[in-house]
């Protein structure tokens, strides 16, 4: 969250894709670092040239992409038309979650983020928040 806060500066939409081996998320990697420019609109608008970088980092660190998070202005935290025909992976099963008040509101926690799973097509489920768990640990 601090990342994301960070990149949006409170005043834009960031992002990044949330790695890890098995289930686990171990490790991220923000659009930004992948594509300097990703939200020099305001806007999320991820160059394809940074998918290059992603999938070599995956590689080299026998990691995958699990789910990839980016941020809203404001408390909505439901997919834009954008979103649900631009998945930042066009893989059914792949998950994006976004978090609302681009990241900004004091100890953000994953309560209240938007959860989202691809199913292929521009087909989409939204988990509301009572429907689901989350579970977090420590390393």
């Amino acid at each position: 969250m601090k990342r994301l806060k960070k990149h949006g500066e409170g005043k834009r939409e960031t992002g990044a894709f949330l790695l890890g081996n098995g289930n686990e998320v171990n490790t991220f990697i923000c659009y930004h670092d992948l594509d300097p420019h990703v939200s020099d609109t305001g806007i999320i608008v991820f160059n394809g040239d940074g998918y290059i970088g992603l999938w070599e980092y995956c590689s080299k660190h026998r990691l995958k992409v699990l789910a990839d998070v980016h941020t809203h202005p404001g408390g909505w935290t439901g997919q834009s038309t954008a979103d649900m025909d631009n998945p930042m992976v066009a893989q059914p099963g792949h998950m994006a979650l976004i978090v609302p008040n681009l990241a900004t509101k004091r100890n953000q926690k994953l309560n209240g983020v938007g959860v989202h799973e691809f199913l292929g097509l521009k087909e989409w489920k939204h988990y509301e928040e009572q429907d689901r768990v989350v579970e977090l640990t420590k390393n």
